[in-house]
């Protein structure tokens, strides 16, 4: 079976095809003149001095590629001098800024490893990530420095801390960039790395359910991911996201506007209103945000009052959109593509991505050089379309394994190569993927499976509710019950009752909020944007079932 987006015509390949119940996007060749994602970063920098490549939104601040090559090499000096050379591990834990790409560039010259760390961690985090990664440096900001330096204490570990501000006993990040000559900047060559399967970044996955695990992304990888061929390009548009370094969208993001010598600006945490200002005078064209953040966007009530014309594309992903708040959205922004789309860190980005006409609420065909499969559960066996199992892909852009933890690398990429993303799933006949929930949230009612995202769509299609997230409640007799924590939009009224018999109006008896309806100032969430349920269920479990 063979399924195009493209119109049909001789010259006109299908951008992807379903083949014995697996989806496989088209094929292009990446042959890449580089081995190290560090020579491109060096030449793209090199090669483009005049072009700003980022903004503070609050200060104004601009940055050439020509400053941000001039700080990367003096820091990459530095970084030498303190012995950081081939396969040594550079951690950085910061919040976006001006200053915090360029530790991550400057270690990627020197042929050293990156390793972002999740600058709101607690000592426990910390003492873990310092135990698994053992780095030689980190740059860190001034919130989480305090937490490394405890952590580093306690772990008798001695490590070079940087900070990107003033913490007593660090090196302040300013100084790294001293002292260098003008002979030494000028000179400066990258480090050769001969084989691109050497790593050269690890990310923490999300740790949904015990600590985090490391991912290992070789150069190889890292090229694959940059390439505009394969993927979404970023050129000539003005750019902007809230992800950090620590999550596979910031670091991709970050590495992929200079490559394609594109501006972005470097806004504060999420909020609508400082987002909508933000593209209003900056005329940001290009926007990721977060499920949640999108949701929020979505029914921001002063939207009308900004010029947000210039927005051509608004990128989501992270967690399923409700088909709801995509068209909410899409209303609201009718010049702007909306679109989403699915990856994760295992695969190093993207494997499936909304195409214009691509069914609302679905996060689009798979994207070239990936396959895609839905699995039964039981058995392994491929499944047809409209048959709900376990996603499985594949990409060019693959982790090689998690860091010293090879039982965990195989219970997820099995023999065939084909990584198991936990995430319940199935597509339609047009090879359209939709997401219903991690199989990990799915609950259970007498021995019924619930998939909180059913329900979650009908409560977030109520005109007062802001975000909603279920999750369930462990019960004697019945297993779990769900209960619904709500988040209003300001000025609205909705009670309990209503939406508990919202849905049980609309859903079967097996999904009734059994366990009730909180509402909550605003729901936690991740530094990547995502509704914390890991939080929401701590909170859960503290409340008592009669």
């Amino acid at each position: 079976m063979v399924v195009s987006e493209e119109p049909a015509n001789n010259n006109t390949e299908p951008l992807f095809r379903i083949e014995n119940k697996v989806m496989k996007g088209k094929v292009i060749s990446l042959d890449s003149q580089y081995t190290s994602v560090g020579e491109l970063l060096f030449d793209s920098l090199k090669n483009n001095p005049d072009i700003i490549g980022q903004v503070d939104a609050i200060s104004g601040v601009e940055d050439t590629f020509g400053d941000i090559a001039d700080r990367t090499i003096k820091c990459a000096l530095w970084l030498q001098r303190h012995g950081v050379g081939k396969g040594d591990i550079v951690a950085i834990s910061s919040h976006n800024h001006l200053d915090s790409i360029v530790p991550y560039v400057a270690a990627l010259y020197l042929g050293a490893i990156v390793n972002a760390w999740d600058y709101a961690m607690n000592i426990q985090l910390a003492r873990y990530f310092l135990a698994l990664s053992q780095p030689k440096v980190i740059f860190a900001n001034e919130k989480s420095v305090a937490v490394i330096s405890e952590a580093a204490k306690i772990e008798l570990y001695h490590l070079k801390m940087v900070c990107f501000g003033y913490y007593p006993g660090t090196t302040l990040f300013s100084e790294t960039l001293k002292g260098h000559t003008e002979s030494a900047v000028k000179n400066f060559r990258c480090r050769e790395i001969n084989d691109p399967s050497h790593t050269g970044l690890i990310l923490f996955s999300s740790g949904t359910t015990g600590m985090p695990k490391g991912v290992q992304i070789s150069h190889k990888a890292l090229l694959n991911a940059l390439d505009s061929k394969t993927s979404f390009s970023l050129t000539e548009h003005v750019t902007m996201w809230f992800s950090s370094l620590y999550w596979i969208s910031g670091s991709v993001l970050s590495l992929k506007s200079i490559v394609s010598s594109t501006k972005k600006i470097i806004g504060p945490e999420f909020d609508g209103k400082a987002t909508c200002e933000i593209i209003e005078k900056f005329k940001v064209t290009w926007l990721m945000l977060s499920t949640s953040m999108a949701n929020r966007l979505a029914r921001y009530t002063h939207l009308h009052d900004y010029d947000l014309s210039s927005l051509k594309i608004l990128f989501t992903g992270g967690a399923t959109m409700k088909q709801e708040s995509q068209d909410l959205l899409q209303n609201h922004f009718p010049n702007t593509f909306v679109m989403q789309a699915y990856g994760m860190t295992e695969l190093g980005g993207l494997c499936a991505a909304q195409l214009p006409g691509t069914t609302s609420g679905s996060c689009g065909v798979v994207s070239s050089n990936c396959e895609v499969k839905v699995i039964d559960i039981a058995t392994g066996e491929a499944l047809g379309p409209n048959e709900h199992g376990e996603l499985c892909a594949k990409t060019a852009s693959i982790m090689t394994g998690y860091l010293k933890n090879p039982e965990a690398t195989k219970n997820t990429i099995d023999e065939d190569g084909w990584v198991h993303t936990g995430d319940l799933a199935y597509y339609n006949e047009k090879g359209e993927v939709f997401i219903m929930d991690r199989l990990k949230e799915v609950m259970k009612y007498r021995g019924h499976q619930i998939t909180p995202t059913e329900i979650e769509n009908v409560l977030q299609s109520h005109p007062a509710v802001l975000e909603v997230a279920v999750v369930g409640i462990p019960h004697p007799t019945d297993d779990e019950h769900p209960i619904a924590f709500v988040s209003k939009i300001p000025n609205k009224e909705v009670s309990a009752e209503e939406l508990i018999k919202m849905v049980a109006s609309n859903l079967v008896d097996n999904c009734k909020l059994r366990g009730g309806v909180r509402f909550l100032p605003s729901l936690p969430h991740t530094h990547s944007g995502k509704i914390s349920k890991k939080e929401l269920k701590d909170i859960a479990r503290t409340i008592v079932i009669h």
